[in-house]
């Protein structure tokens, strides 16, 4: 009975925010020869993924507010990791871009990022892995649909 009552009290969301932290720590001491964070590098590697994107589309995707994306942006183009242009299509509106010195140092982060994945499913079966990888996905969806449901009533 005291072994269920220990699993009735867990968190997920605790436990989560924990392996937040240790992400964050990891990241931020592997990333810290490229001198940027790893918030920059998740905007870094979405405007990889999709060159000329908006300010307000990566806000958007991201779904991080304006001055967060604006000072993100900043620091990345001061360090010459993107560059900035002006819209053809309407001169208000900057599309980016990542410079030479962001594709030489993509396919480090990507291993990175890989190796993070590596030990924390150290120890762990292929299906186990599996099985982990659809739970996260679950949860993943149950948060978004929550949070989505939030967000429309704030409008």
């Amino acid at each position: 009975m005291e072994e269920n009552q220990k699993r009735d009290t867990r968190s997920a969301g605790k436990m989560i925010g924990e392996l937040s932290r240790a992400a964050h720590i990891y990241f931020q001491s592997e990333f810290k020869a490229y001198s940027i964070g790893y918030a920059q590098i998740r905007t870094l590697l979405f405007i990889a993924k999709n060159e000329g994107i908006s300010q307000l589309e990566i806000s958007k995707h991201l779904k991080l507010d304006k001055s967060s994306i604006t000072s993100q942006l900043q620091l990345l183009e001061k360090n010459g990791y993107i560059s900035r242009q002006i819209s053809d299509h309407d001169a208000r509106m900057h599309q980016l871009s990542i410079t030479e010195k962001t594709e030489e140092i993509l396919e480090p982060i990507k291993m990175v990022h890989a190796s993070w994945t590596e030990n924390l499913l150290d120890g762990f079966s292929e299906n186990e892995k599996t099985e982990v990888f659809t739970y996260l996905e679950k949860m993943l969806s149950n948060a978004r649909n929550k949070t989505q449901a939030l967000y429309a009533k704030k409008k």
